[in-house]
């Protein structure tokens, strides 16, 4: 007994093709892959956590207090004097670590070109600061450029030795964001399949 089968490939090669071509010109996909890690890592941001979970260092109480009191009209300045808690109530109304202004976070972006996705910051000054965030500082002097002395926290100096930025790291590739772009990549690919039933 002698059994013929015959099959018709040419559906399969239809699917074949259209993944070497998906993989040949990968921008859409990782358009997709781009935007999902981008949601999760503003995620984190808002948390104020690193790409581990691990909450960002706070911001030193001088730093914390200099911020708050530039920020308060000049009466407050002449009747009040500052404690830490108190700063620290003011600026918890206005968000955590890394967002007196939100404009380096808000620049976090990425950009897909040809068979490249690049994660991080746009603008130049953004991405020179969240790289001194991210890897921390060693410890460094601040001078005035163009006036005789600093101003801050209500406190007149001619220099500030500056301990250095604590270790904030801001992007990163855990665990969970290696099985996202496995998710992301297989769930576009299953798309281009059913594209060529």
């Amino acid at each position: 007994m002698q059994f013929e089968i015959e099959f018709e490939a040419s559906h399969l090669d239809r699917m074949m093709e259209a993944i070497r071509r998906e993989i040949a010109t990968p921008d859409e996909m990782l358009g997709s892959i781009g935007e999902s890690l981008l949601r999760v890592n503003r995620r984190r941001h808002e948390k104020g956590v690193d790409p581990e979970g691990k909450e960002w260092k706070a911001l030193s109480p001088l730093t914390l207090g200099s911020a708050v009191w530039k920020n308060q009209d000049e009466s407050f300045r002449k009747s009040k004097s500052l404690s830490i808690e108190t700063a620290r109530k003011i600026r918890s109304k206005r968000g955590g670590v890394l967002k007196d202004t939100g404009r380096m976070l808000a620049s976090f972006n990425y950009q897909v070109s040809s068979d490249t996705l690049i994660l991080g910051f746009d603008d130049a000054r953004d991405a020179k600061l969240a790289g001194w965030h991210h890897g921390g500082t060693d410890p460094y002097t601040i001078l005035p450029k163009d006036k005789k002395a600093l101003s801050f926290a209500g406190i007149v100096t001619k220099r500030v030795n500056h301990p250095g930025l604590p270790k904030r790291e801001l992007v990163g590739f855990p665990d969970d964001d290696k099985n996202l772009v496995e998710n992301v990549t297989a769930d576009h690919l299953l798309r281009v399949l059913q594209r060529v039933r």
